[in-house]
């Protein structure tokens, strides 16, 4: 079984993956319940933080769980085989981006996550009341196999 644990990544490597990828699972938690949920990011590796834009409707659980997160978890991760992966989890406290990084959020997840939030929803996005939120990380770890690859 160790044999496909994989090797911790460098730290340009995790900066490499996450600015590339646009897609994650992001959990929240309630006390002791946990909702997560999949999500477009944007990463931004000079200052070291994950932008959201919640798209939430009228009874939102997002909405709810986000205002009582105090550390949340973000899993990003590719699968080819057994033998070619890579996943990075990125912790941290979760905010709402202050009205002075607005551009820059939307600057940073026009590039990548943009695409990916459109296409998850059957209903223009301005029927929905959207949010943006970052991840500040205190805590980022990868691994990744790459066994046989080209």
């Amino acid at each position: 079984m160790s044999e496909h644990v994989g090797t911790a990544l460098e730290q340009s490597d995790i900066d490499g993956f996450l600015k590339d990828h646009g897609l994650g699972v992001l959990s929240l938690a309630d006390a002791d319940q946990a909702y997560a949920i999949p999500i477009a990011f944007a990463y931004d590796g000079e200052q070291n933080r994950c932008f959201f834009r919640f798209i939430m409707g009228e009874d939102s659980r997002k909405r709810d769980f986000v205002a009582t997160t105090d550390r949340a978890s973000l899993a990003v991760y590719e699968w080819k085989t057994q033998n070619q992966w890579t996943s990075v989890v990125v912790n941290g406290p979760i905010r709402p981006v202050a009205e002075s990084e607005l551009t820059v959020a939307a600057s940073l997840f026009s590039d990548i996550g943009e695409e990916a939030a459109l296409k998850t929803f059957n209903r223009p996005i301005t029927e929905y009341d959207t949010a943006w939120y970052n991840l500040e990380p205190d805590e980022i770890t990868g691994r990744g196999r790459r066994v046989g690859a080209e």
